[in-house]
């Protein structure tokens, strides 16, 4: 039974944007979702994949007396990345913290003015983070650092960093130009 059942107010219809630029937002829009489909089917690679690094790290310490030299290190690789490609993903179905709880405290601002101004923050920081870390992995790439154990260059770990907030600030991007957000709520 929803709200609108027990006549209490109901959520805004959610449509597409208006204005001149509608067709090219709900493009990007969409070409987002689809990236987006494509990050959460890599998060739940990643997850299977650390878990069974996780396991098999344990049966070979426990059961085998004989430790993985590569097991945590993999670990520690792969847990960073899907932190950082969930990070888009989250942001899509609005799953963040954001500075609009903040900004809906002060009277004069209306949810969708606070809406606005902390996906306007969120762009901001979120480009601002994707240049820094961009910079510093192809630095690193440059320096040709290997991890320890696995002797891949340290950068390929580096790089889930800016295509995080690169992916999260195209969605921040996309939200802060819609009149109305359209993807609240996605499985």
């Amino acid at each position: 039974m929803s709200t609108a059942d027990l006549g209490g107010p109901t959520a805004p219809a959610v449509g597409p944007p208006t204005g001149r630029w509608s067709s090219a937002v709900a493009a990007a829009d969409r070409a987002l979702a689809r990236i987006d489909k494509l990050a959460l089917a890599a998060c739940a690679a990643l997850f299977v994949a650390l878990v069974g690094v996780v396991l098999l790290s344990v049966v070979f310490r426990y059961v085998l007396n004989s430790s993985l030299l590569w097991g945590e290190e993999l670990a520690r690789y792969l847990a960073v990345w899907l932190v950082f490609l969930g990070l888009s993903s989250a942001h899509r179905r609005r799953q963040h913290v954001s500075v609009g709880s903040v900004l809906r405290l002060f009277p004069f601002v209306n949810n969708t003015g606070s809406r606005r101004a902390a996906e306007g923050i969120t762009v901001l920081l979120c480009a601002v983070i994707t240049w820094i870390s961009a910079e510093s992995t192809f630095f690193n790439f440059q320096l040709n650092q290997t991890s320890p154990a696995l002797q891949i260059p340290i950068a390929w770990a580096y790089l889930a960093i800016p295509v995080g907030f690169l992916l999260m600030t195209l969605q921040s991007a996309v939200s802060l130009v819609q009149s109305q957000p359209s993807h609240t709520e996605e499985p």
